[in-house]
């Protein structure tokens, strides 16, 4: 369920590869802490969707990936402060 004013993120992962599972896990976490923002996620497995890792330029995963602000965040996102930090710079879609 997408929401008007959410922000839309991708998260791309390498079917169940350990830094995969780690970048979902604490990527979920973080949103949690972050509920008073709107998100949407989806997470796209590059084994599965080939076409949409070459299209968004995505090389190495896990990469998480906010399409409207040109932003990408690599790695496992173990690192809270720079996740949160990447996250809460993210500007709030424009009503429609």
């Amino acid at each position: 369920m997408a929401v008007a004013d959410a922000v839309v993120l991708y998260l791309f992962v390498a079917n169940d590869a350990p830094k995969s599972i780690i970048a979902i896990e604490n990527l979920k976490r973080a949103l949690i802490d972050l509920a008073d923002r709107h998100f949407t996620l989806e997470i796209v497995n590059v084994y599965d969707r080939p076409d949409r890792a070459l299209s968004n330029r995505v090389l190495v995963t896990p990469t998480l990936l906010a399409p409207a602000a040109a932003r990408r965040l690599v790695g496992d996102l173990s690192e809270r402060t720079q996740l949160h930090f990447f996250l809460q710079g993210l500007p709030l879609p424009l009503a429609s």
